[in-house]
């Protein structure tokens, strides 16, 4: 309706003798073209629903709160939409995770923080000497024909200590392969949000069922200063 509404202004203009852009719809800006697109309407009805989103809450704000992100499950799941790609992105909150030794406070504390559109709570590690995040996650609910990675979030403080040592990452998928690799947290920024890869994997027809994912260090030296945000799932195309 908005881009009939152009032409017709456009030709409008034209009769009338004023300057008007000959360039056509297909060449409208990038960002024109997102301020365009809507998530399709399975997505709204499933969010609305999913959420418990307010039934007096309009279409156009809940689509853009489905572009900015809508928590699924409070402090668990946070759920949205890639404006340009238009697939489905997932976080899965620090307490949706397994974490051993998790419940103990000499080892493990929340630490509360800002998540887009909401306050969450992240793990922070006070010091262990067994390091062991896992979770899982149902394929079903990530867009079909899509590379998706595999991420944990994570931020280390300028105080860390005892990641010398390279933490394993391993991603399983549904019909049993198994990636694994390994990354020196050592290396990296300090104070900043970032990704640590698990793997990657297109969800296919193989592919549907449920995926894991695990992040660990047991060497047995003593360890501290990690902060654990989640498990992003993001389309890589």
């Amino acid at each position: 309706m908005k881009r009939t509404w152009k032409r017709k202004q456009r030709a409008e203009d034209i009769q009338e003798g004023k300057e008007v852009s000959m360039r056509p719809d297909a060449e409208a800006t990038q960002e024109e073209r997102r301020g365009e697109r809507r998530p399709p309407l399975l997505v709204v009805s499933f969010v609305r629903k999913a959420a418990n989103s307010d039934s007096l809450i309009g279409i156009e704000e809940l689509c853009n709160r489905i572009y900015g992100g809508v928590f699924m499950n409070p402090n668990k799941l946070k759920f949205w939409v890639d404006q340009d790609l238009e697939k489905h992105c997932f976080l899965l909150l620090a307490q949706e995770l397994s974490i051993t030794w998790i419940d103990n406070e000499q080892y493990w504390g929340w630490i509360d923080q800002k998540e887009k559109c909401r306050h969450t709570r992240g793990r922070a590690v006070g010091g262990v000497c067994w390091l062991s995040i896992w979770g899982k996650f149902k394929t079903i609910m990530l867009s079909p024909k899509t590379t998706y990675e595999v991420a944990f979030v994570v931020k280390m403080n300028k105080n860390s200590r005892g990641w010398h040592a390279p933490v394993n990452l391993n991603l399983t998928l549904p019909d049993g392969t198994t990636q694994g690799r390994i990354e020196n947290l050592d290396k990296k920024q300090k104070d900043g949000w970032i990704d640590i890869l698990a793997g990657t994997f297109m969800t296919n027809a193989k592919n549907i069922g449920e995926i894991s994912f695990s992040f660990s260090e047991t060497g047995g030296h003593w360890k501290s200063g990690l902060l654990i945000k989640g498990v992003v799932l993001r389309p890589k195309d």
